[in-house]
């Protein structure tokens, strides 16, 4: 290159390196806080689905139930779920609402199946003691449903009812409930209720509910911006409210709400579309659509119910504490109950007696001799204590109508007024020794007169084997067992009986959940009519 061609070079690069300085001299300075326009925090998120609570693995709350389990192959009907403990105002709105719908239920399968249901109970090895809400239930297939044998009819054919406890905080519990009938092969009903209790008032609830008046259309632009987000829109415009069909798919997952530390989470059924999803490519939701909506989106929508509920959501559970057994919430014509009775104590046995039925959760009569609860009152305050029914047994066992009238009278009258000193207890009920009684016994007693209709006959020293046997497969619903709290073999063989019973489908029931809460005030009674 020729010295003019270098020189010419030079100054071309020159000028321009002169016209940036130029421009970097009249750059403005760079604002360090400057960021590009961005989104405000999304107001509810999707989120994975919220897991029903496993009562069986948690004690603490599975004591505070009362664990249903039913089947009965006439109809074609399986049931399972919870109910509060007791019987008071705090429970007794949630209990009923529980009850009516096992009692629809069953009403819509006894004219589906063209026959009455009764309470039914099977043969040993039936594998009914596992009871209350299996846990995850409520969200399987509908076939799936009918067609296990832990939920399902026979056959998997007929109606499933299935529970989950799906919240358990500060003083609130909630159940779903999903009624399912049919086959594998056509369903033809599902449906879904989710019930809310405020174990503090009494106050009952549906998920729904828990939402005020136009909750789902106030939600609905929400959902929708949410969903584009996840779909990878880029738009900062404001996500429309949708259509109706849209705001009716929220209202309806609003009925699934599950207060979870902190949020309301509802879900969006399958099928779930809206115009800005269509955009983006996404016709329509697949899946089902949980939804978490935070404390301070929830709270201006939600009734006082629900606010009280969220406010709870992440409290530890403090509902009504459990009761023994005698003061469950039992109905004998829905479940097939019998009653243990023991008859003769106290006595040295009686203590290891009373710690099983606590340990089970199981409850019995003390048909109690006078003269033996004379010496040994401690027991039978304990008996009352534990909500055990103390019954009179006469002071020292005789055959009754041997006596003469004063006789018979002197005999429970004596005993009468002992235990219910002791008991605290009214006493109302009386049991012949050796089960035998005439009109004048009845007559000079003024009380109904318990007998039983199954005799173990652990009195006359029988195999254990024997004994357990006939206390459990000669049970029938509505029956009384007789055993002796005096025999050491049939104190020990108790728990296997109460699994034995239970395993056939019983309820252990006191006399008068057995009775229906009445035990008749005269007569003569082998069982629950």
């Amino acid at each position: 290159m020729s010295p003019a061609g270098r020189g010419g070079r030079r100054r071309t690069l020159g000028a321009g390196i002169a016209l940036i300085g130029m421009l970097v001299g009249c750059a403005p300075v760079a604002d360090l806080a400057w960021a590009p326009a961005a989104w405000a925090p999304a107001a509810v998120h999707v989120v994975d689905a919220p897991q029903a609570l496993d009562a069986a693995a948690d004690p603490a709350l599975a004591e505070t139930l009362t664990a249903l389990r039913i089947r009965n192959d006439t109809v074609a009907l399986a049931a399972r779920a919870v109910f509060l403990p007791g019987r008071g105002e705090d429970v007794a709105a949630f209990n009923r609402a529980t009850q009516r719908t096992l009692d629809r239920a069953i009403a819509d399968q006894e004219d589906a199946a063209g026959g009455g249901y009764a309470p039914e109970v099977f043969a040993p090895g039936a594998g009914l003691g596992d009871r209350g809400c299996l846990a995850g239930s409520t969200a399987w297939a509908a076939v799936d449903i009918l067609a296990t044998p832990e939920t399902g009819p026979p056959g998997g054919v007929g109606t499933a009812i299935v529970c989950d406890v799906v919240v358990a905080a500060g003083a609130f519990l909630a159940q779903r409930m999903r009624v399912v009938s049919g086959s594998q092969e056509a369903v033809t009903g599902d449906v879904t209720v989710l019930r809310y209790a405020d174990t503090a008032t009494g106050e009952v609830s549906t998920a729904q509910d828990l939402w005020a008046e136009g909750a789902a259309a106030r939600l609905s632009a929400d959902v929708i911006d949410a969903l584009r987000r996840d779909a990878g829109a880029l738009s900062l415009r404001d996500a429309s409210a949708g259509d109706d069909a849209q705001i009716a798919a929220i209202r309806a997952g609003l009925e699934t709400t599950v207060a979870r530390g902190g949020e309301m989470v509802f879900t969006i059924a399958p099928g779930f579309t809206a115009p800005e999803l269509a955009e983006l490519g996404v016709a329509t939701t697949t899946e089902p659509l949980p939804v978490a909506v935070p404390a301070v989106v929830a709270e201006p929508l939600l009734t006082d119910m629900g606010r009280r509920v969220l406010a709870a959501s992440a409290q530890p559970y403090a509902g009504p504490p459990a009761v023994p057994a005698s003061r469950e919430w039992v109905d004998c014509d829905l479940a097939p109950c019998v009653a243990l009775t023991y008859d003769d104590g106290p006595s040295g046995f009686t203590g290891t007696l009373l710690d099983t039925l606590r340990d089970e959760r199981a409850t019995a009569a003390f048909y109690v001799l006078g003269q033996y609860a004379a010496g040994n009152p401690d027991m039978v305050r304990r008996i009352a204590a534990e909500a055990h029914l103390v019954g009179n047994h006469t002071w020292d066992h005789p055959s009754l109508p041997s006596l003469e009238p004063e006789q018979i009278e002197r005999q429970l009258s004596r005993t009468r007024a002992l235990l219910r000193d002791l008991s605290g207890q009214s006493v109302s009920t009386f049991r012949p020794p050796y089960g035998e009684f005439d009109a004048e016994v009845l007559a000079v007693a003024g009380q109904p007169a318990i007998l039983w209709n199954v005799d173990t006959r652990d009195w006359a020293g029988g195999l254990a084997t024997e004994i357990q046997r006939v206390a459990v497969e000669d049970a029938r619903p509505g029956g009384i067992i007789l055993f002796h709290d005096t025999h050491e073999q049939s104190v020990r063989m108790t728990p296997d009986v109460i699994t034995g019973l239970r395993d056939r489908g019983f309820t252990l029931a006191s006399l008068s959940q057995l009775f229906d809460g009445d035990i008749p005030s005269a007569g003569a009674w082998r069982g629950a009519p």
